[in-house]
């Protein structure tokens, strides 16, 4: 897929753009694929996030990490070509994976707090692309971005509340933004920008869950940043 200008342009003013039903053909196969290999056992990198919140249904079916490491369909997934062009064309350069997850947010499960990707990777150029594997909207803890934010740098980090948030850590949002949760149908895609503030709430439904697929590209010509002084989020204090 080639993406359009007008779908260029509002990523770089934005530092988001959804194109709707990309993976829509292979949604419900994802979530069946996924849920086979969680039922399996524990994988590497596993997590529920922190521990002091015992009922959060997310550590009964934690996130896995980097599965294109040892899954052939999520290698495959995550280098579809007409994907990877999507990100070649809203990088200006060749695209190269460094990183897959996949989240399963049953119901009653926490969010995680507003954050930027580049508090977690200090690589530069940076883009997440996160597909929505089912129907999501607020009630089940939808995404939620800040329009605009990536165009304010690294921004400082604060300790976040870990009885919403499965991490601890969030983003200070910049004066005069504004989140917007984002409805989002099966098979959905948003791509968004490394200093692009995202997070979500809690899944708040009794029946739903909110599986994504998420991939991680940098540029070809990427480079390794030292992020300042409380603009990380290892510069927040840790919570078990």
């Amino acid at each position: 897929m080639t993406l359009s200008p007008e779908q260029i342009d509002h990523y770089r003013e934005k530092g988001c753009v959804v194109v709707p039903r990309f993976f829509a053909a292979e949604a419900r196969q994802m979530i069946d694929h996924y849920m086979q290999r969680r039922a399996e056992g524990p994988k590497p990198g596993d997590s529920g996030g922190t521990t002091d919140q015992p009922g959060d249904p997310n550590h009964q079916v934690p996130r896995m990490i980097n599965m294109h490491n040892w899954d052939e369909p999520t290698q495959e997934w995550a280098t579809r070509p007409d994907l990877v062009t999507a990100v070649d064309q809203l990088l200006g350069d060749q695209a190269v994976l460094i990183q897959t997850m996949l989240y399963f947010k049953p119901p009653g499960a926490r969010g995680q707090a507003l954050h930027q990707d580049q508090q977690y990777i200090t690589i530069d150029p940076l883009i997440g692309v996160w597909v929505s594997l089912e129907k999501s909207d607020r009630s089940v803890g939808q995404m939620v971005v800040v329009p605009g934010s990536h165009q304010h740098g690294l921004l400082e980090v604060e300790a976040a509340d870990t009885a919403v948030s499965f991490t601890n850590a969030q983003s200070l949002i910049p004066e005069g933004l504004e989140e917007v949760g984002l409805d989002m149908e099966a098979g959905d895609v948003l791509f968004f920008a490394g200093k692009t503030i995202h997070g979500s709430y809690a899944n708040t439904t009794a029946d739903r869950w909110r599986r994504t697929f998420i991939c991680h590209y940098v540029s070809a010509h990427a480079e390794k940043f030292t992020p300042p002084q409380g603009r990380h989020v290892s510069h927040v204090k840790a919570t078990p």
